[in-house]
């Protein structure tokens, strides 16, 4: 009752008195955050045209007797939480705001300096004045000219797309004869040319398996597709944060009152455990399947898993790098397009080292596509896993037993390594930081976020939960009454707690219990998600269970892998292509969060049609043994 009271006198408190004992009134009448001119009107000046992005920092011409809104500013702009108030962003079309800037023939110094002197004028009856710092500056042409790598990029995207048409067409030519078409897959051009063809994948794309092992395992389809949509509304949230906005207060308002809606994109670090958790859970049951049929685990067999993996990641990504090298640039960006180029920029310099899955390592903070940081931790993990499993059961070492002390290894150097830096438990909730996603070039983001010990919890804990998947095959582990309640409450109390604990306890309180807290969050939605998996597959769930078992959620389920590479295209052209600053607001994101889906799922199945699974099947191809294929042929 307290504590209700308390909340309910803080909601009042808040909305009577405003930011930080600023109200409305005093608010409104501070100089806006954002700056926006209209962008194509500039360009209609042709030659004459110059449409910088800039920032104005203020302060009083009169330090002594500052403007009454000068406190406004300063009470505001005190807590991190808020923006900085004295702080203009200007994105200004020059010719028309400043025309008394000489922009022709005139030095960058003398620029700066005639155009700092215009916007001290039009603050002065302000009683500011101020500095001027160029973001930068774009004129009627492009920003850039297309190159040799452009136009290398575009010939292999034709031919490569060509291919894919020729080898559907012919596959639906050679498909009306059936004799043809049996004799067609048994021949290894036959095959080639089909794994390139939309009309067989996309019967394999559609096609859903039978039998006890697939129906054990279906519910994970359904949560892919689920944990895939929680990761693009999260990534859709941060992205209308980090550009301007018209109405900054919002922001500045959930973080000053914090509910589960703004706090999950802050601590959503642990989502992605879950698919880390997915990928060793499925390699330590094949690897089991082999060892019980006595299939050799050699080096060999290793070296062919690394290279059939490298061959399916590596067309996707290299298409969606090599298109932010070298035509992403290209697109008619508006005034936002500095983000953008930059990104492009950060492809040209660094693009091999996405082919190599070494990104997370070499110049991480110039990082090309920097979601793309999960596939290089992700492999690195899969080529380690398989040099640990193949010791441990060429050597009989309990696979539990190892998880364990790996897992507890992992929790200590985690802990240790984010108590020294003391880091916060949230990645940044500072609209500063935010604003143009700063706090991705920062060191917190790369040690915990997209570092191995941040995300090692997940998959240590897939290998043990795969392993007791894998050894309760024929048996119930849920097969009392009891257990099963308790396999309710345990997963779904966990599951809740890490959500909704930082809401009524500060979880930042001190460096050690930020520490915990980070260990804790993947620790215990590892642990949870491992265990609802267990029950799903042996059939618990209710209606939960069915939800995820819907039929169409296998197939989308199988798109999961490009719906995560290909869905910050898709955000990052559309605020490339806006022309007016973003309303923040519930609704609004609505809105963005299902465009968003929508288009990344369209875009997935486009791209898995024509580049993941044909690589896939190649790989099968290249590396499937000779003994396996005699075998298909003599069947």
């Amino acid at each position: 009752m307290n504590w209700n009271m308390n909340y309910i006198i803080v909601c009042i408190f808040s909305v009577v008195c405003g930011i930080q004992g600023v109200t409305d009134e005093e608010y409104a009448y501070m100089p806006d955050v954002f700056n926006i001119e209209n962008y194509e009107t500039c360009m209609l000046l042709k030659e004459k045209a110059l449409y910088c992005d800039l920032e104005y920092k203020i302060f009083p011409i009169n330090s002594n007797n500052p403007p009454e809104v000068w406190k406004t500013i300063k009470a505001v702009s005190a807590s991190e939480l808020h923006y900085r108030h004295d702080i203009i962003r200007h994105f200004t079309c020059v010719p028309k705001t400043c025309p008394n800037v000489k922009t022709l023939n005139s030095s960058q110094d003398e620029f700066i300096k005639d155009l700092n002197e215009c916007f001290d004028n039009k603050y002065k009856s302000l009683g500011f004045r101020g500095h001027i710092y160029i973001k930068a500056c774009k004129g009627d042409g492009p920003i850039f000219q297309i190159d040799m790598g452009d136009w290398i990029f575009a010939i292999v995207f034709f031919v490569y797309v060509s291919l894919v048409m020729v080898s559907t067409a012919y596959d639906t030519v050679k498909g009306k004869n059936e004799a043809a078409y049996l004799k067609l897959k048994q021949t290894m051009c036959g095959r080639l040319i089909l794994a390139f063809s939309i009309k067989n994948n996309w019967t394999k794309l559609k096609s859903v398996p039978t039998g006890p092992t697939f129906e054990k395992l279906r519910s994970v389809q359904g949560l892919r597709v689920y944990m895939s949509i929680v990761i693009i509304v999260v990534h859709a949230v941060l992205g209308q944060f980090a550009i301007p906005n018209d109405n900054p207060k919002f922001f500045e308002d959930n973080n000053d009152n914090p509910n589960i809606f703004n706090e999950v994109p802050k601590r959503s670090v642990f989502i992605l455990s879950f698919f880390f958790m997915m990928s060793s859970w499925i390699l330590i049951t094949s690897i089991l399947v082999k060892q019980e049929k006595n299939e050799d685990m050699d080096f060999k067999f290793i070296l062919k898993s690394i290279a059939k993996r490298y061959i399916r990641f590596l067309p996707s990504i290299a298409l969606i790098v090599g298109f932010y090298a070298t035509w992403l640039r290209h697109l008619p960006w508006g005034p936002f397009f500095d983000g953008i180029c930059n990104e492009s920029e950060k492809c040209r310099q660094n693009w091999w080292t996405n082919l190599l899955f070494i990104q997370n390592h070499y110049n991480r903070y110039y990082m090309c596509y920097i979601i793309s940081w999960y596939l290089a931790v992700e492999m690195q993990y899969y080529i380690i896993t398989l040099f640990i499993l193949m010791w441990i059961l060429r050597n009989k070492i309990s696979v539990p037993c190892t998880a364990s002390i790996l897992l507890t290894l992992n929790l200590i150097f985690a802990f240790l390594d984010h108590y020294r830096h003391g880091y916060l438990s949230t990645l940044s909730g500072k609209p500063e930081e935010v604003y143009r996603l700063v706090f991705n070039s920062k060191p917190q983001w790369h040690d915990h976020f997209a570092s191995y010990h941040g995300n090692a919890t997940g998959y240590i804990l897939g290998l043990g939960f795969g392993y007791i998947s894998h050894k309760y095959t024929n048996k119930k582990l849920f097969d009392e009454k009891w257990k099963k309640v308790l396999w309710c409450i345990v997963t779904f109390t966990l599951m809740s707690l890490v959500f909704i604990l930082p809401l009524f306890y500060n979880v930042d309180k001190t460096p050690v219990h930020s520490a915990l807290w980070v260990v804790m969050t993947r620790l215990l939605f590892s642990f949870a998600m491992g265990l609802f998996v267990l029950g799903l597959s042996e059939g618990l769930g209710g209606p939960a269970r069915s939800f995820l078992n819907w039929s169409p959620l296998y197939t989308l389920g199988k798109l999961s892998y490009c719906v995560y590479i290909g869905h910050v295209v898709f955000q990052n052209i559309r605020v490339g292509m806006m022309r007016s600053p973003q309303h923040l607001g519930y609704y609004a994101m609505l809105q963005i969060i299902a465009s968003d889906t929508v288009l990344s799922f369209i875009g997935a199945l486009w791209l898995c049609l024509f580049f993941e699974m044909p690589s896939n099947e190649l790989a099968n191809i290249l590396f499937v043994s000779k003994q396996t294929h005699v075998d298909k042929k003599s069947n």
